[in-house]
Protein backbone atom coordinates (compact mmCIF):
# COMPACT_ATOMS: atom_id res chain seq x y z
CA UNK A 1 0.00 0.00 0.00
CA UNK A 2 1.38 3.40 -0.97
CA UNK A 3 1.58 5.71 2.02
CA UNK A 4 -0.60 8.80 1.82
CA UNK A 5 1.11 12.14 2.45
CA UNK A 6 -1.20 12.44 5.47
CA UNK A 7 -0.08 9.21 7.13
CA UNK A 8 2.76 8.62 9.59
CA UNK A 9 3.85 5.10 10.43
CA UNK A 10 2.71 4.10 13.91
CA UNK A 11 -0.06 6.69 14.29
CA UNK A 12 -3.81 6.53 13.77
CA UNK A 13 -6.45 9.24 14.07
CA UNK A 14 -10.19 9.75 13.96
CA UNK A 15 -12.98 12.24 14.59
CA UNK A 16 -16.69 12.12 15.39
CA UNK A 17 -19.65 14.36 16.13
CA UNK A 18 -20.12 14.37 19.90
CA UNK A 19 -22.68 17.18 19.99
CA UNK A 20 -20.37 19.74 21.60
CA UNK A 21 -20.52 22.32 18.78
CA UNK A 22 -23.59 24.34 17.89
CA UNK A 23 -23.16 23.58 14.19
CA UNK A 24 -23.35 19.83 14.92
CA UNK A 25 -20.18 19.20 12.93
CA UNK A 26 -17.16 17.07 13.84
CA UNK A 27 -16.03 18.19 17.29
CA UNK A 28 -14.04 15.37 18.90
CA UNK A 29 -10.64 14.29 17.58
CA UNK A 30 -8.27 11.52 18.58
CA UNK A 31 -4.66 10.80 17.66
CA UNK A 32 -3.13 7.56 18.95
CA UNK A 33 0.36 6.13 18.82
CA UNK A 34 0.44 2.36 18.42
CA UNK A 35 3.14 2.21 21.10
CA UNK A 36 4.52 4.46 23.82
CA UNK A 37 6.26 7.40 22.22
CA UNK A 38 8.46 10.35 23.18
CA UNK A 39 6.51 13.55 23.69
CA UNK A 40 7.16 17.23 24.34
CA UNK A 41 4.96 20.29 24.50
CA UNK A 42 4.89 24.07 24.20
CA UNK A 43 2.09 25.83 26.04
CA UNK A 44 0.42 29.23 26.09
CA UNK A 45 2.02 32.06 28.08
CA UNK A 46 -1.43 33.48 28.78
CA UNK A 47 -2.14 34.13 32.49
CA UNK A 48 -5.52 32.42 32.12
CA UNK A 49 -4.89 28.71 31.52
CA UNK A 50 -7.62 26.17 30.77
CA UNK A 51 -8.04 22.94 32.71
CA UNK A 52 -6.80 20.67 29.88
CA UNK A 53 -3.58 22.69 29.67
CA UNK A 54 -2.94 22.21 33.39
CA UNK A 55 -3.60 18.46 33.12
CA UNK A 56 -1.54 17.96 29.98
CA UNK A 57 1.40 19.89 31.45
CA UNK A 58 1.39 17.34 34.26
CA UNK A 59 1.04 14.31 31.99
CA UNK A 60 3.76 15.46 29.63
CA UNK A 61 6.41 15.64 32.37
CA UNK A 62 7.14 11.93 31.95
CA UNK A 63 8.25 12.55 28.38
CA UNK A 64 6.06 9.66 27.18
CA UNK A 65 2.48 9.46 25.88
CA UNK A 66 0.13 7.37 23.76
CA UNK A 67 -2.86 9.53 22.84
CA UNK A 68 -4.19 13.05 22.29
CA UNK A 69 -7.91 13.75 22.60
CA UNK A 70 -9.18 17.18 21.61
CA UNK A 71 -12.67 18.63 21.55
CA UNK A 72 -14.07 21.75 19.92
CA UNK A 73 -17.12 23.73 21.00
CA UNK A 74 -16.06 24.14 24.63
CA UNK A 75 -12.68 25.38 25.89
CA UNK A 76 -13.12 24.07 29.45
CA UNK A 77 -11.49 27.35 30.53
CA UNK A 78 -12.36 29.43 33.62
CA UNK A 79 -14.25 26.41 34.94
CA UNK A 80 -12.39 25.89 38.23
CA UNK A 81 -11.90 22.56 39.96
CA UNK A 82 -14.94 21.09 38.18
CA UNK A 83 -13.27 21.82 34.85
CA UNK A 84 -10.06 20.13 35.94
CA UNK A 85 -12.04 17.10 37.11
CA UNK A 86 -13.77 17.02 33.70
CA UNK A 87 -10.42 17.09 31.88
CA UNK A 88 -9.09 14.32 34.11
CA UNK A 89 -12.25 12.24 33.62
CA UNK A 90 -11.89 12.63 29.84
CA UNK A 91 -8.36 11.23 30.07
CA UNK A 92 -9.50 8.37 32.30
CA UNK A 93 -12.42 7.43 30.04
CA UNK A 94 -10.21 7.31 26.95
CA UNK A 95 -7.44 5.44 28.77
CA UNK A 96 -9.95 2.79 29.77
CA UNK A 97 -11.09 2.39 26.15
CA UNK A 98 -7.53 2.11 24.85
CA UNK A 99 -6.16 -0.01 27.69
CA UNK A 100 -3.45 2.51 28.61
CA UNK A 101 -2.65 4.68 31.63
CA UNK A 102 -4.61 7.92 32.00
CA UNK A 103 -1.30 9.76 32.40
CA UNK A 104 -0.47 8.66 28.84
CA UNK A 105 -3.40 10.73 27.52
CA UNK A 106 -2.98 14.39 26.58
CA UNK A 107 -6.18 16.46 26.61
CA UNK A 108 -7.03 19.65 24.70
CA UNK A 109 -10.21 21.71 24.38
CA UNK A 110 -11.17 24.74 22.30
CA UNK A 111 -14.32 26.80 22.01
CA UNK A 112 -16.63 28.66 24.38
CA UNK A 113 -15.05 29.87 27.64
CA UNK A 114 -16.64 29.63 31.07
CA UNK A 115 -19.15 26.86 30.42
CA UNK A 116 -18.99 23.33 31.87
CA UNK A 117 -17.73 20.64 29.50
CA UNK A 118 -20.30 17.95 28.76
CA UNK A 119 -18.12 14.93 29.49
CA UNK A 120 -21.12 12.60 29.24
CA UNK A 121 -21.36 13.40 25.52
CA UNK A 122 -17.66 12.69 25.14
CA UNK A 123 -18.11 9.38 26.95
CA UNK A 124 -20.98 8.43 24.64
CA UNK A 125 -18.88 9.27 21.57
CA UNK A 126 -15.73 7.41 22.63
CA UNK A 127 -16.66 3.94 21.30
CA UNK A 128 -17.19 5.33 17.78
CA UNK A 129 -14.11 7.54 18.09
CA UNK A 130 -11.88 4.58 18.92
CA UNK A 131 -13.56 2.30 16.37
CA UNK A 132 -12.92 4.80 13.56
CA UNK A 133 -9.19 5.13 14.19
CA UNK A 134 -7.36 4.84 10.87
CA UNK A 135 -3.92 5.44 9.42
CA UNK A 136 -5.28 8.20 7.17
CA UNK A 137 -7.48 9.87 9.80
CA UNK A 138 -5.32 12.94 10.49
CA UNK A 139 -7.13 15.29 8.05
CA UNK A 140 -10.46 14.34 9.61
CA UNK A 141 -9.06 15.06 13.06
CA UNK A 142 -7.89 18.46 11.80
CA UNK A 143 -11.45 19.31 10.76
CA UNK A 144 -12.78 18.36 14.18
CA UNK A 145 -10.69 20.93 16.07
CA UNK A 146 -11.74 23.88 13.89
CA UNK A 147 -13.63 26.75 15.52
CA UNK A 148 -13.44 30.06 13.64
CA UNK A 149 -11.03 28.56 11.09
CA UNK A 150 -12.14 28.81 7.47
CA UNK A 151 -10.27 25.62 6.51
CA UNK A 152 -8.54 22.65 8.13
CA UNK A 153 -4.81 23.16 8.67
CA UNK A 154 -2.64 20.13 7.87
CA UNK A 155 1.00 20.08 6.77
CA UNK A 156 3.70 17.47 6.32
CA UNK A 157 7.44 17.18 5.72
CA UNK A 158 9.61 14.28 4.62
CA UNK A 159 13.34 13.85 5.16
CA UNK A 160 16.17 11.46 6.02
CA UNK A 161 18.14 11.06 9.24
CA UNK A 162 20.79 8.43 9.93
CA UNK A 163 20.07 6.87 6.56
CA UNK A 164 16.41 6.38 7.42
CA UNK A 165 13.41 8.19 5.90
CA UNK A 166 11.03 9.98 8.23
CA UNK A 167 7.86 12.01 8.03
CA UNK A 168 6.56 14.87 10.17
CA UNK A 169 2.84 15.61 10.08
CA UNK A 170 1.09 18.45 11.88
CA UNK A 171 -2.44 19.75 12.37
CA UNK A 172 -3.42 23.10 13.86
CA UNK A 173 -6.37 25.35 14.61
CA UNK A 174 -6.60 29.04 15.28
CA UNK A 175 -7.34 32.08 13.14
CA UNK A 176 -5.15 34.85 14.52
CA UNK A 177 -5.22 33.30 18.02
CA UNK A 178 -1.49 33.54 18.65
CA UNK A 179 -0.97 36.40 21.12
CA UNK A 180 0.17 36.28 23.84
CA UNK A 181 2.56 33.59 22.66
CA UNK A 182 0.54 30.51 21.60
CA UNK A 183 -2.66 32.08 23.06
CA UNK A 184 -5.56 29.70 22.33
CA UNK A 185 -4.24 27.97 19.22
CA UNK A 186 -3.82 24.20 19.14
CA UNK A 187 -1.18 22.32 17.18
CA UNK A 188 -0.36 18.62 17.26
CA UNK A 189 2.70 17.21 15.50
CA UNK A 190 3.52 13.53 15.02
CA UNK A 191 6.55 11.87 13.45
CA UNK A 192 8.14 8.46 12.99
CA UNK A 193 11.63 9.92 13.46
CA UNK A 194 13.68 8.31 16.23
CA UNK A 195 14.09 11.03 18.84
CA UNK A 196 13.79 11.36 22.62
CA UNK A 197 11.77 13.92 24.56
CA UNK A 198 14.83 15.99 25.51
CA UNK A 199 15.71 16.51 21.86
CA UNK A 200 12.06 17.28 21.08
CA UNK A 201 12.11 20.02 23.71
Amino acid sequence: MQQSEYMVQGFKASAVKAGLKKDKGLDLALIVSEKETAVAGVFTTNKVVAAPVILTREHIKSGRARAIIANAGNANACTGKAGFDDARRTAELLADKLGIGSDEVLVASTGVIGQPLNVDRIAQALPALVERLSLDGIPTAARAIMTTDSFAKVSHFEGHAGGRPYRILGVAKGAGMIMPNMATMLCFIVSDIRIDSNDLN
